[in-house]
């Protein structure tokens, strides 16, 4: 399916209501996968409490968010990843597609091709999802 499909059928929050998908979770944030990747291994770290603006996170919130960004990058180095950016937008016209601050945590990517060169993102198969998840299990990652 294609992203921008699945952003249509959208009624609530995804990120409000992922449960299962967290492979790490801590006090007031998460770690999981990215459904629909910008690159394979894309990560995400999404506070739990619902809000849009870099601005409106408080000390706590930060303090947690960095502590799960550290551990992605411990995950996607073992896992074989030389390379990482860190992604946040912030503010009404960032181009974020989901309206609650979440970090992207990418692996392997050049600037300017988060955007895959124009073509549509598509969302992870099952397969994919299920492939992702024993990799992370290889690594000792067990979720």
């Amino acid at each position: 399916m294609k992203y921008n499909e699945y952003l249509e059928t959208l009624n609530t929050c995804p990120f409000c209501e992922m449960d299962k998908e967290r492979i790490l979770e801590n006090g007031t944030a998460f770690l999981t996968y990215a459904s629909a990747p910008y690159h394979a291994d894309h990560l995400l770290v999404i506070p739990k409490r619902h809000f849009e603006e870099l601005s409106e996170i408080t000390d706590e919130e930060l303090k947690d968010a960095d502590n799960l960004q550290k551990q992605a990058l411990q995950i996607l180095s073992k896992l074989g990843h030389e390379n990482v950016s860190i992604l946040v937008r912030s503010g009404k016209n960032s181009g974020r597609s989901i309206a609650h601050l979440h970090y992207n945590i990418i692996p392997d990517i050049l600037l300017g091709n988060v955007d895959h060169g124009g073509k549509d993102r598509e969302m992870m198969t099952e397969s994919e999802v299920l492939d992702f998840h024993a990799r992370l299990k290889s690594i000792g990652l067990v979720f």
